[in-house]
């Protein structure tokens, strides 16, 4: 489909959106990113931002939830004209459903959702597999969103959310037959001990996917994380590949497969933030929300040029519970 691809380039070339080479070329890009969000609404929301920083934590939830910190009203909905209504991360219905197909799901298993932000995941994994899901998420307004959109969705008897994250809830050892996330290990200081929660959870032959930034060599990774900690205000405990494989094996969890799929991620951003271009160019976006959507916009401005740059990927790993 021609038109659709010619539509699309179309859509990122108007934002700006082409390839990110060097630290200087994302600065500039940002910069002029912020300008043209700006001009579009005809006021001072690229100067809001900052003043919606230092009003209210830009942290929580999803891949950066912290204990105590609650995503606002405004943010909610403004990650959801990026991504889609009912999703605020990169990745559509079949960008989810491509993702967990290692995990061969079906209707008499149950799953823990690990990080489940609004529970978009939860959601497409219950509705295409007809597994039992448990969505485990820290932020109470995330929570009621996804309780909400999951009994919207019909699901009440496949998907329930919990306040909870792992190690801090009440799921049986033993019990599950697969854990995943996406985006839940950059904000966990104690990656082994999760891992190690995660083995206690699983059955015997139970398996856990995981989406996940992973550094390719902690050096090389050192500065962009610094610059990723800057913008978040908040610490990222990025580990490298290989640290990531040797904790899922110390704590007895095989791995069978660890693809970097940062590639595939950027075009999820880079669709989203295409498709906010038609959203904003209709003027339909409340002023409340017009600081937050810069703040995301840039954010992952941001991470594309940080995967671009090769330091930090984005990866899928698979592994599993031994079934003896």
């Amino acid at each position: 489909m021609p038109g659709a691809c010619g539509g699309f380039l179309g859509k990122q070339r108007q934002l700006g959106l082409m390839s990110i080479d060097s630290k200087s070329q994302s600065e500039s890009f940002i910069t002029s990113l912020r300008g043209r969000l700006s001009s579009w609404w005809e006021g001072d929301e690229a100067q809001d931002v900052d003043a919606v920083v230092n009003g209210a934590s830009m942290e929580g939830g999803g891949d950066d939830a912290v204990d105590g910190i609650s995503w606002p009203a405004p943010r909610l909905a403004a990650a959801q004209l990026l991504f889609g209504e009912g999703c605020t991360f990169p990745g559509s219905k079949e960008a989810i459903i491509q993702l967990i197909e290692p995990l061969k799901l079906n209707d008499t298993q149950a799953v823990v959702d690990m990080r489940a932000g609004i529970g978009t995941a939860t959601r497409i994994i219950a509705q295409e597999t007809g597994a039992k899901v448990d969505g485990l998420e820290l932020d109470p307004a995330q929570l009621e969103l996804a309780t909400r959109l999951a009994v919207q969705a019909g699901l009440g008897d496949k998907v329930a959310m919990l306040e909870g994250a792992i190690g801090r809830c009440n799921i049986e050892p033993d019990s599950r037959d697969a854990v995943f996330s996406r985006g839940a290990l950059l904000g966990l200081a104690e990656k082994d001990a999760a891992f190690l929660d995660i083995w206690t959870m699983l059955k015997p032959g139970g398996q856990v996917l995981l989406a996940d930034f992973m550094a390719k060599t902690a050096n090389e990774a050192k500065d962009d994380a610094a610059d990723w900690a800057k913008f978040k205000k908040m610490k990222p405990y990025l580990a490298t590949v290989d640290q990531i494989r040797q904790g899922l094996s110390a704590a007895h969890l095989d791995v069978h497969e660890l693809e970097d799929r940062s590639e595939q991620f950027c075009s999820h951003i880079l669709r989203g933030l295409a498709g906010l271009a038609t959203t904003l160019k209709q003027g339909s976006v409340p002023k409340d929300q017009r600081p937050w959507v810069m703040w995301e916009v840039e954010l992952w401005a941001r991470r594309i040029a940080m995967l671009q740059a090769g330091n930090i990927g984005f990866y899928r790993v698979h592994a599993s519970k031994s079934a003896d």
